[in-house]
């Protein structure tokens, strides 16, 4: 691997997502949502965090089911590598009403689809690809983006000490 692409996936592993690219993720989310007629569908890491999601969650915890599918994930990665495969590239798990659709996107990434029986498997798979592109086109734009440093709040000058006399003073200076 050359330096530049080594620096490309270093950038890929620590992107920073803000407002705007979150609204631009839903966006795109959105119109797979009601294309593919699925519950739900949500962008989300492959450490489990939520990015972004889209749909009817009445009765599905986002978070949970984030964390559960990336650990999925991982799992079905050393699968994979038994079968002489890096990783699989999608997942799916069909249930008596509700099925679930994985898809890797990138190298970080995972879009999940949520869709009942009325919902094609083969209309999420088709829909899904197309959304995955346009989700690496997002990513790939946020990867070109100069590097922010956030330095965050600043402290004033003297906020140790002040801090440290309201402790002393909290305690009784012990």
């Amino acid at each position: 691997m050359t330096d530049m692409s080594e620096n490309m996936a270093l950038r890929y592993r620590r992107l920073a997502f803000y407002a705007e690219d979150i609204d631009r993720f839903n966006e795109v989310l959105l119109a797979f949502v009601k294309k593919a007629d699925a519950r739900c569908v949500l962008l989300i890491d492959k450490d489990g965090h939520l990015v972004a999601r889209q749909g009817f969650f009445d009765s599905i915890d986002s978070a949970s089911l984030s964390a559960l599918v990336a650990g999925s994930f991982a799992s079905t990665r050393e699968v994979a590598k038994q079968l002489g495969e890096p990783e699989f590239q999608v997942l799916f798990h069909q249930g008596a009403s509700n099925s679930i659709f994985i898809t890797l996107v990138g190298d970080r990434t995972l879009q999940v689809a949520v869709f009942d029986g009325s919902t094609k498997p083969g209309l999420i798979q088709v829909l899904g690809r197309e959304l995955a592109g346009k989700v690496v086109a997002i990513l790939d734009e946020i990867a070109q983006r100069p590097v922010q440093e956030d330095k965050g709040p600043q402290l004033d000058e003297g906020f140790s000490d002040q801090m440290k006399n309201q402790i002393d003073d909290l305690f009784g200076g012990l």
